[in-house]
């Protein structure tokens, strides 16, 4: 089975994944994460029979790595396969799973969970090695399965929605699989009987959510998308968003380029300098891509306009949309303008 596909993984939550020994849940959406671990469970052990239903701490196994064992090849007093959850694991659990499983002939299913932890990681690359165990990293849901999973939760609720409502409810969800269920779940509460969802239900019930759009937003400014900016910064002012506010996060992000830049002028390698800022995994190749379209003089003039932007919202009789708008697009222009001055 090894690393599980989203069919795949939606097929265990049906059978109960009766031909593993364990399975691996990880990544930096815990909200993902602890979803699926509960659905797993769930296909196991549908009653939630406590006699069935154990939990185990890392801390607990690491001092006491039997217990795992004896836990594992415990069997049921009424019948019926147990789950083990270890919650929380990390990179030790490897060296315990690996004395463990392949003595292991019991029929408990292992649960475990993990954080942020790579691909090439110890504990993922075990599960992943070895047919009888299984994987599925948890990613932030966002672009088009983000669309598909707002999708199949208005359909689960028997209700419809037009492309363009559930566009605007992706937009602006947020990047956690708990928070967005959170979110769809006042929706779905606001509609009562309606079956239909309008695009003035969801600008009324969704929240304030709009992190990813920022994040969108200002990937598309210093990549001189001008076209993905101009949309993207309308739905943030349909919002409610404030010019200000965006213009201080756009020079929080050119701080980050211009500082960037500047390690690597001083020798720093990029690789270095760009692993310093901790971005999201998915940025990070794109965030490489644009330091090519910049250098500190270039991003330091962008820094500049930007101050001065906010200077003349505060201060100038012209609208603050209207400032904000007109210098992104500056901004948005200079980037792909030949030439790094």
């Amino acid at each position: 089975m090894t690393k599980l596909t989203q069919s795949a993984l939606d097929n265990l939550f049906k059978t109960g994944a009766p031909s593993l020994k364990a399975v691996l849940f990880y990544g930096q959406d815990e909200g993902l994460v602890e979803e699926c671990r509960e659905r797993l469970t769930k296909a196991v052990v549908a009653d939630k029979d406590p006699f069935r239903l154990v939990e185990l701490t890392p801390a607990k196994i690491k001092e006491d790595p039997s217990i795992l064992s004896a836990e594992a090849n415990a069997l049921s007093l009424m019948g019926g396969r147990r789950v083990i959850t270890v919650r929380g694991a990390d990179n030790f659990f490897t060296a315990v799973l690996k004395e463990f499983l392949p003595s292991y002939k019991g029929d408990a299913l292992i649960i475990v969970t993990a954080g942020g932890l790579k691909t090439k990681d110890s504990l993922p690359a075990l599960f992943a090695g070895d047919t009888s165990l299984a994987v599925f990293p948890c990613y932030s849901d966002e672009g088009e399965a983000l669309k598909r999973f707002v999708f199949q939760s208005v359909s689960e609720q028997g209700m419809t929605a037009a492309p363009d409502v559930i566009n605007f409810i992706a937009d602006n969800l947020g990047a956690d699989r708990l928070q967005s269920r959170s979110e769809l779940a006042k929706l779905f509460a606001y509609m009562g009987n309606e079956k239909t969802i309008t695009m003035e239900d969801a600008m009324a019930c969704i929240g304030d959510a709009s992190a990813l759009s920022i994040d969108q937003m200002l990937y598309a400014l210093s990549g001189g998308r001008q076209k993905e900016l101009h949309e993207t910064l309308d739905r943030l002012f349909a919002e409610g968003q404030s010019a200000i506010g965006l213009l201080r996060s756009a020079s929080a992000h050119f701080k980050k380029i211009h500082l960037t830049l500047a390690k690597i002028e001083e020798g720093t390698p990029s690789v270095s300098a760009v692993a310093a800022l901790f971005l999201h995994f998915k940025r990070v190749d794109e965030f490489k891509r644009q330091l090519k379209m910049w250098n500190t003089i270039k991003a330091g003039k962008a820094l500049e306009l930007l101050t001065q932007a906010e200077r003349d919202c505060k201060f100038s009789a012209r609208p603050q949309q209207l400032i904000c708008s007109r210098v992104f697009l500056q901004i948005a222009q200079a980037a792909v303008r030949n030439g790094k001055t």
